[in-house]
């Protein structure tokens, strides 16, 4: 395996393809593009498959926290991150080796680029999840399944100086961390930079979502290999390559997102072309297919909301009423995911955010 392209063409390509894999969460392609210009701008960042890294090398996982409704994660940009690290490494006591994303979307992929260009680090190809997902535990590699072993998290975010300034430092489980940084950012209204879990690379190995960022890069390179042609091109070379499909065509007829505790909560209505009727709960990413009250699809099931328009996968907070869009899903076992996906405990609290039901078995989701 080689080292992922890190020039503007494959970054950008980094981008969109996190835009796909995003599933409406992960951030927004703009931000995800500017964070691309700044990294650029800085220097030459690294991306590395997780076999060039030494089993003992110690990695940290990249994240922001906000919700799309409440605050884009756009506002979190290189200072706090760097604040973050600079933290990071004097509370932890441990020296980085490298760092990783803690999920696949059009903002997230981007984490790190710019502290690489900067360190000479490397951002390690073995993110904490395949996918965008909206709870801290879910980027955990695991650790939220050793509730006795703490571990280090600082967040940084606002503007410095300010009465919203935030700088967290905390050694506690993984539960507890995200509830206190999820807390913090629904409290000033503000999206955070997280650093957290320095683990070493032989531990990642078992619980990351191993060569997801290559995967991402090289659905980005279709989609922007095939946009000329128009949507329906794009997705048919997408179904090819994911082992997806797309599910219905409509329109918007109702789409509304609303910050609660730090997530965007909210729904959204779709009429098919045939007439039928589909709802996607949304938790910061589109969170199920709706049809007749039945989940068809449910995350970690991938479902993607494409411009037809544009032939641009769309985040949650970009739907708006009367876009003609694609419903596009690619079952859970076709993706690359982190090892929390296969805890569906984890749903249980979107649910309870929700308000309702949206879990499916895995056969059902086949």
């Amino acid at each position: 395996m080689s080292a992922i392209a890190a020039d503007e063409a494959g970054l950008r390509a980094l981008v969109f393809g996190g835009a796909i894999l995003g599933g409406g969460g992960g951030g927004s392609v703009a931000a995800g593009l500017q964070s691309v210009h700044e990294a650029l701008a800085a220097g030459v960042p690294r991306i590395v498959p997780l076999a060039h890294v030494d089993d003992d090398a110690i990695l940290a996982t990249l994240s922001a926290v906000g919700s799309a409704a409440q605050a884009s994660l756009s506002t979190v940009g290189p200072a706090h991150f760097k604040r973050a690290l600079d933290l990071f490494e004097s509370f932890s006591s441990r020296t980085l080796s490298g760092y990783v994303a803690s999920e696949v979307g059009p903002r997230s992929v981007t984490y790190g680029l710019r502290e690489s260009a900067r360190s000479g680090l490397p951002i390690v190809d073995a993110p904490a999840n395949g996918r965008a997902h909206p709870l801290f535990v879910m980027g955990s590699l695991g650790m939220h399944l050793r509730p006795r072993q703490a571990t280090a998290t600082v967040a940084v975010g606002g503007a410095p100086g300010s009465a919203d300034y935030v700088e967290i430092a905390i050694c506690a489980n993984v539960s507890t961390a995200a509830r206190i940084v999820r807390d913090r950012a629904a409290q000033r209204g503000l999206a955070l930079a997280v650093v957290r879990n320095p683990l070493p690379a032989a531990f990642i190995r078992h619980h990351a979502a191993v060569g997801a960022l290559a995967f991402a890069q090289r659905l980005g390179r279709v989609l922007l290999d095939r946009l000329p042609e128009g949507p329906s091109a794009v997705l048919a070379s997408l179904a090819r390559i994911m082992g997806g499909r797309v599910f219905a065509q409509g329109y918007v007829v109702s789409a509304s997102l609303a910050d609660h505790g730090g997530f965007s909560i909210g729904r959204i209505s779709i009429i098919c072309t045939d007439g039928s009727a589909v709802g996607i709960p949304v938790c910061n990413e589109f969170m199920a297919l709706r049809v007749q009250g039945r989940s068809i699809f449910a995350f970690p099931d991938l479902i993607a909301l494409f411009d037809q328009d544009t032939g641009l996968p769309l985040a949650s907070a970009e739907v708006r009423v009367n876009r003609s869009v694609a419903i596009f899903t690619v079952p859970r076992q076709r993706l690359i995911l982190g090892s929390p996906m296969q805890d569906p405990r984890l749903l249980a609290p979107i649910e309870r955010l929700l308000g309702t039901r949206i879990a499916v078995t895995v056969a059902e989701a086949s």
